[in-house]
């Protein structure tokens, strides 16, 4: 409340009161000097009563408006909205968690391999390793495993030092794969117009484990806790371009869509 409405509410307040107890002779002090009969002239019971009603009415007045001005109603402000969070472009192509990349480089098999799993493979993304293209895969984590022995069906080997496995890939495959197991190998078969892929999963056996048993125990639905999002590299005879990149039962794999800034 600003200091000149203070001011005027007091004034307004003083002359309110004064005018609901002022005796009533005080029109002889303060007008009757303008009349020729100040007896005759002034007010009688009534308009006595209506001063002191109008006073009264006005009192009331500037105590609730002062109230008013001194506890302004506070505008409600429009209740906080939880937004959700711009999704990430791994999120957005891969799904959340973010996958993990396998840096292993491996020559693929013509023909789906017998002795394991066929995990379904849900995207594909084409590249151009050499020139780092889609840049953002390069800043993907690696996969690693807990409890790695030699020779127990890991595919592939690890890059030149220096390199990865994306640096000559043309293509990335994203699986979800059981915990448990890992990727044995990938069987490739390009034509001039598909490309055809398969991935196959496996329990770790080294030799001597003992685990030849279990290589197939695969939950190819594994989901959550149980499972791991993979990105896999794949090098190809030529790039992607215009053909139908699908699986060994001929369905078409969905492509992860092209990454934005």
């Amino acid at each position: 409340m600003s200091s000149l409405t203070i001011t005027v509410m007091i004034a307004f307040a003083i002359l309110t009161v004064w005018g609901l107890v002022a005796p009533r002779g005080q029109w002889r002090a303060l007008a009757g000097w303008s009349r020729h009969d100040s007896d005759g002239g002034e007010p009688g019971p009534l308009g006595v009563a209506i001063l002191r009603i109008v006073s009264a009415v006005g009192l009331v007045v500037v105590l609730f408006g002062s109230i008013s001005l001194a506890n302004p109603v506070r505008e409600e402000l429009p209740r906080a909205v939880d937004v959700p969070a711009r999704m990430s472009t791994v999120e957005r192509l891969w799904g959340s968690p973010a996958p993990v990349v396998v840096n292993r480089v491996f020559v693929p098999v013509s023909a789906p391999p017998s002795g394991v799993v066929a995990q379904p493979v849900l995207r594909y993304q084409a590249m151009i390793g050499a020139q780092r293209t889609p840049s953002y895969l390069f800043g993907l984590k690696n996969y690693t495993r807990h409890g790695a022995k030699p020779g127990d069906g890991y595919i592939g080997s690890s890059p030149q030092v220096g390199l990865t496995a994306l640096d000559s890939a043309d293509l990335v495959l994203q699986v979800r794969a059981d915990k448990r197991c890992i990727p044995y190998s990938v069987a490739l078969v390009e034509t001039e117009d598909t490309v055809t892929v398969g991935v196959y999963f496996g329990q770790p056996n080294a030799a001597g484990s003992g685990n030849d048993a279990n290589v197939t125990q695969c939950d190819t639905g594994a989901s959550g806790s149980k499972s791991v999002s993979m990105l896999i590299p794949v090098d190809l005879k030529s790039a992607v371009a215009g053909r139908t990149v699908r699986d060994f039962d001929g369905s078409a794999i969905e492509s992860a869509g092209v990454p934005t800034e």
